[in-house]
């Protein structure tokens, strides 16, 4: 090697080595803000922050931190510093009275096909046109029109719980539950009749699963956690983390089901017709008052709104997509955890049972008007949702100016991470947290519920398009299963279940498994 060659590779291992220890330094003083500013916080490493913490259970660290710095401090996932918040008060200032500096959620490290257009990832005015082209779509009123689908998609359910009980000594919720969930998302927003349960090779079964499959130690993905534009940077090159496949399947099938309706001016009444005619629906009011604790889901009809547009035949296939994801898992976590807090308080599946035989005894008895009088149903389900929510966090970002919330200045860029289930489990906020009390939600006490303090499909603007239907598809289930049988613990069953807290969503770790025994009808 010539002398020049020597200085020259010694020359660039030194930039390199200098650039490396800039950014090196660049991060930590980044990550170091909270520090600065005197705000509480697990000391971050160097490009991974905390995620070693986090990775040892989402949602248990997240409740022993606010143990040890209090209901206000700082996380720094890979680059990304955040803000962790448990008050209430401030949380009320950033999900409604101060939502427009708060309007978006923290960016996706996945962005892309089949999700990079849903409604979750929309920003600013193309959220909010979004947002008024689909609202209609979720009004008690159109949610009625799913009755009929999500009634077929129980007889299933109910035929599987027979089969399985004379075949097998404990039966396996997660299971049963998980196809139903399956089996309802394929239905009303794919128009596929698919019983999973029966058919779990089925291709839509393995996609919609294969939604779920990439985890945390996914070399992609924690690439697009710790470094900034890594996600633009694959779309860029044309690198894909989730499955290519995946992506072809649900583009299929959402085309051809658009085509073949525009071609043959299809009258089936379900969320996907909803999706392609959403720019032509009104909000209509009627059937919207179905007491939903935290405010309605209503359309912007002020002189501002942006007008409505026709969805495009991505953006139906993005949102659809979205909801397998936002309701398979967490739609069959709450079924789960709900029959298992029934097994375990005899008496409120006795008051559960005694309301369905008043209301709908029968199968036929069941409608969407006979399950708004069942109010027991209702408190009970409110009160699950609150015990084990199904998802233990929720977000926001300030990516407008730097802002004071309660004294506490949220910089341009920073993250504002809410942890569910730690509120929903703070005596604080809950007296007595960890008991089971559906009467909390009862119309005498409503009153008494804290604002921001139940948040299973957040609040504000920005809450969970699907919580009517969610919620609809919960209660159908339950009342078609317990028309039929009980539940009951048995020599398998978790007590308490064993919890999955890796990610964000809540679910047991190894399902819930129940004996349903058939129910002593008297004529």
């Amino acid at each position: 090697m010539t002398a020049y060659e020597l200085i020259t590779n010694t020359t660039t291992l030194s930039l390199v080595g200098l650039c490396s220890v800039l950014l090196l330094g660049y991060d930590l003083w980044k990550k170091l803000y909270f520090r600065r500013h005197g705000i509480p916080g697990p000391f971050p490493l160097p490009l991974i922050g905390n995620i070693l913490d986090m990775s040892k259970g989402f949602t248990s660290e997240l409740i022993a931190k606010k143990e040890k710095y209090g209901k206000v401090y700082g996380l720094t996932v890979g680059t990304f510093p955040s803000f962790i918040i448990q008050d209430l008060d401030m949380l009320k200032e950033i999900f409604i009275s101060r939502f427009s500096a708060f309007p978006n959620h923290a960016e996706e490290p996945i962005n892309e096909e089949p999700f990079d257009k849903g409604v979750n990832v929309t920003r600013d005015g193309h959220w909010k046109a979004v947002r008024n082209t689909l609202s209609p779509a979720f009004t008690g009123n159109k949610m009625k029109l799913m009755t009929p689908i999500i009634n077929k998609c129980c007889d299933q359910l109910v035929e599987h719980f027979e089969e399985k009980r004379n075949t097998e000594t404990s039966i396996q919720c997660k299971d049963l539950f998980g196809g139903y969930s399956m089996d309802v998302v394929a239905s009303t927003f794919f128009g596929l009749e698919v019983d999973s349960q029966k058919n779990p090779d089925d291709p839509f079964v393995k996609y919609a699963k294969s939604a779920f499959d990439i985890g945390l130690w996914n070399v992609k993905l924690l690439l697009a956690l710790f470094i900034p534009g890594m996600q633009k940077l694959y779309n860029l090159l044309g690198i894909k983390v989730l499955d290519v496949n995946m992506a072809k399947f649900f583009k299929g099938v959402i085309t051809q089901a658009i085509d073949m309706r525009k071609k043959e001016g299809s009258t089936r009444k379900d969320m996907l017709q909803l999706l392609i005619d959403a720019h032509k629906l009104d909000h209509d009011e009627e059937g919207d008052n179905d007491g939903l604790l935290n405010g309605d889901i209503k359309e912007d009809t002020s002189s501002n709104a942006p007008s409505k547009t026709a969805l495009t035949d991505e953006e139906i296939m993005a949102n659809a997509v979205l909801f397998i994801v936002a309701a398979y898992e967490t739609t069959a976590a709450a079924l789960c955890m709900t029959s298992y807090l029934l097994a375990t308080h005899k008496e409120e599946q006795e008051k559960l049972i005694q309301e369905i035989d008043k209301f709908t005894p029968r199968k036929e008895d069941l409608t969407y008007e006979n399950l708004s009088k069942m109010e027991h149903l209702d408190c009970l389900i409110r009160e699950a949702l609150r015990f084990y929510p199904p998802v233990s966090i929720t977000d926001r970002v300030n990516d407008k100016e730097d802002i004071v919330v309660k004294g506490i200045t949220i910089p341009k860029g920073f993250a504002i991470f809410v942890p569910i289930y730690a509120i929903h489990h703070d005596p604080d906020v809950w007296d007595e947290p960890e008991e089971f009390r559906p009467e909390r939600f009862s119309k005498e006490n409503r009153s008494k519920i804290r604002a921001l303090s139940w948040l299973p499909f957040g609040d504000g603007p920005r809450m969970c398009l699907g919580m009517r239907l969610a919620l609809m598809e919960i209660k159908f289930a339950l009342v078609r299963v317990l028309q039929e049988f009980q539940f009951e613990t048995c020599s398998e069953t978790e007590i308490p279940p064993i919890l999955n807290t890796k990610t964000a969503f809540i679910c047991p770790a190894n399902g819930i498994k129940l004996q349903v025994v058939p129910r002593k009808k008297t004529d």
